[in-house]
């Protein structure tokens, strides 16, 4: 007895020595990443760093974070937000946003609450940490904006993982979609739909011109190359959209290919689009009386099934021009 007692004290030793290595080179590694943001002409600052999670968690606190890339315009402040790494798989990561935090985007300052928010990030431990899986959790996010506006979601997750060659497979699903109040009153002035979208899905695999790595912060945002559109799905009250199909992105960011639309109740749809100013106000009796020809051949008024088509940098509704298509560019 005497013997195991002093082989698991001797264990026991010797893994608290390896966990305040452990300990001591994430704090090391995480402050010199602060270090190397400022030399490259971030602000980058942090009241406090702390690593506790013995035995089994290297969980790294950072308080008072305050970071902005000068580069971009966009920065960020929380009171706290916390990293959270397995110590025997560092590689795997935790993060914990605070339920409260401020986003700044050279346009307007986002003030963020959540019940939750967190995702669980599996990198490479060489090869910049490029991404393997990620997986994002919220609930009860509000979004109020600076400029006036304020949305919220009631719960949201999103999956992506690495398919190779800097191709990766997403899903997003989020239900309780409350656009913004002014959002609302343009895109449906009448208050024909309720204040809710209750459901957003969608699903495929998204092509990048480089991996998801650390320099996606440090250095510049991955470009879209592809997007294989297995489906997007969305449900507002008595208006339904589905979509799919392929488009090829080019170094500008201007889409080529087709996209199969289907739309349940699809005039409230276009009316929508021309409230938003996505469809120019002089096409819409031309947009509807072309749609409701394809729309009439398939036995359902209401219901349509077209090809939303991308070629030379314009968008087309069947046979039907719709302008300038848009940018798939990542700021």
């Amino acid at each position: 007895m005497k013997l195991v007692a002093w082989i698991v004290g001797l264990a026991a030793l010797l893994w608290s020595g390896v966990w305040l290595a452990g300990a001591i080179t994430t704090e090391r590694l995480s402050r010199g990443w602060f270090e190397q943001r400022q030399e490259a002409g971030w602000v980058a600052m942090q009241d406090e760093i702390e690593t506790t999670g013995f035995p089994l968690a290297f969980e790294t606190a950072f308080r008072g974070v305050n970071l902005a890339d000068p580069f971009t315009e966009w920065a960020w402040q929380a009171e706290e937000f916390h990293l959270v790494q397995p110590a025997w798989q560092p590689q795997s990561l935790r993060a914990i946003w605070p339920r409260t935090q401020v986003l700044a985007t050279p346009l307007e300052q986002l003030t963020i609450t959540s019940d939750r928010m967190e995702a669980l990030l599996h990198v490479r431990p060489t090869a910049d940490f490029a991404l393997v899986q990620a997986e994002a959790d919220l609930a009860a996010l509000s979004i109020d904006s600076d400029l006036g506006w304020t949305s919220a979601v009631d719960s949201a997750r999103f999956e992506m993982r690495d398919a190779g060659e800097a191709r990766y497979d997403i899903q997003f699903d989020a239900t309780g979609v409350s656009p913004a109040g002014g959002v609302l009153r343009r895109l449906d002035p009448r208050g024909q739909l309720p204040e809710v979208i209750e459901r957003v899905h969608a699903s495929g695999e998204v092509g990048f011109d480089r991996p998801w790595d650390i320099t996606a912060l440090e250095v510049s945002r991955p470009q879209f190359t592809r997007i294989d559109l297995e489906e997007l799905r969305a449900d507002w009250g008595a208006l339904s959209l589905r979509m799919s199909g392929t488009l090829e992105i080019d170094g500008a960011g201007v889409p080529t290919g087709d996209v199969a639309v289907r739309a349940e109740n699809w005039r409230q749809i276009i009316a929508l689009g021309v409230n938003a100013g996505l469809v120019p106000p002089a096409m819409q009796g031309t947009l509807e009386t072309g749609l409701s020809v394809i729309a009439n051949l398939s036995g359902r008024a209401q219901d349509i099934d077209v090809t939303l088509r991308f070629a030379d940098g314009r968008a087309y509704l069947g046979p039907i021009p719709l302008g300038p298509s848009p940018y798939f560019y990542l700021y």
